[in-house]
């Protein structure tokens, strides 16, 4: 189902509440819905493939609904869902997390775990279905259970932005172009995720390492060791700032450089480049090693990937 729309109200009344079951489980993930057949229910879903992603617009009047352990079964691969109100109010529960969702907040949530929602008020929102494994190579760190994420500031209003300028436009973009589209929000969202939390004596110098990192992932000579005579402190101290993110400065770069690499590779604007100007042009000075890396971290060699974004 790569894109599509479907309205409850084409359907006859006494179909309509099973037709909406169904018709959400199909887009949605499986769901188990909590929805009276003898009530005609109203309800819109318009929905788009973008590259592994998929983007879920949903009009509801009031209805609830779960994911147990039936539903989790029935789904093909884990997901998380990125749910953005757009107006009405909607509450969820998953572990531990009770959250009251109204216009213009954000809430992830985890396919793979037992969940609870229920809509409060007709409801407008969107949503975007990313696989597992796609946020995995963006995010250090993946919530065991729903997470509702600041949407009025910093990155996450970039994201909040971003996905509801997405659902608006998205039936104009290009094939070719879908899959960036999808890449711009998921990398937000991992950043939005990364687990680092220096200290606040720190937290300053911090952020100027990580931005100076970004501004310098293109020089092959981007180096601990460097960067550390740079802001004129220890590479021991430099490695003690980092251990709150689970890796290195080293794997954090590599890792920098091969996003970068992948976005270069899935837009269609740079298909005439090769891969090893590519892999140059964002610091890497070998580009076997960066084809290797490359692989390791995405499953699957550049090529491929520039290959299947084709597609």
């Amino acid at each position: 189902m790569t894109a599509g729309t479907w309205r409850s109200t084409d359907v006859p009344q006494a179909l309509r509440a099973e037709a909406t079951r169904a018709m959400l489980s199909d887009v949605h993930l499986p769901w188990s819905l909590d929805l009276p057949d003898r009530i005609p229910h109203d309800c819109r879903l318009d929905w788009h493939g973008l590259g592994g992603c998929t983007i879920v617009e949903c009009r509801s009047a009031p209805l609830s609904g779960f994911r147990e352990a039936p539903d989790i079964r029935r789904t093909e691969g884990d997901h998380f869902g990125l749910l953005l109100v757009l107006s009405g109010r909607e509450r969820v529960r998953q572990a531990d997390v009770v959250a009251t969702l109204g216009p213009g907040d954000m809430l992830l949530w985890n396919s793979s775990r037992p969940i609870r929602f229920e809509i409060v008020d007709t409801l407008h929102k969107v949503t975007l279905i990313v696989p597992r494994e796609r946020l995995a190579r963006a995010a250090s760190a993946e919530p065991r259970g729903a997470r509702q994420l600041e949407s009025r500031g910093g990155l996450g209003a970039l994201a909040a932005g971003h996905l509801a300028s997405l659902s608006k436009v998205v039936a104009d973009i290009p094939v070719g172009h879908a899959p960036l589209a999808a890449d711009i929000l998921v990398d937000l969202l991992g950043r939005m995720l990364d687990p680092v939390a220096p200290s606040p004596a720190g937290g300053d110098l911090f952020r100027r390492l990580l931005r100076h990192i970004e501004d310098n992932l293109d020089d092959p000579e981007l180096t601990p060791s460097r960067i550390a005579a740079r802001f004129g402190i220890s590479p021991r101290y430099l490695h003690m700032l980092w251990s709150g993110s689970g890796g290195t400065v080293s794997t954090h770069i590599r890792s920098r450089r091969l996003d970068a690499m992948r976005r270069d590779l899935a837009d269609p604007r740079l298909s005439h480049r090769s891969i090893t100007d590519i892999a140059l042009a964002w610091g890497f000075s070998d580009a076997a090693h960066a084809s290797r890396a490359f692989s390791a971290a995405f499953g699957r060699s550049p090529s491929a990937y520039r290959s299947s974004r084709r597609q």
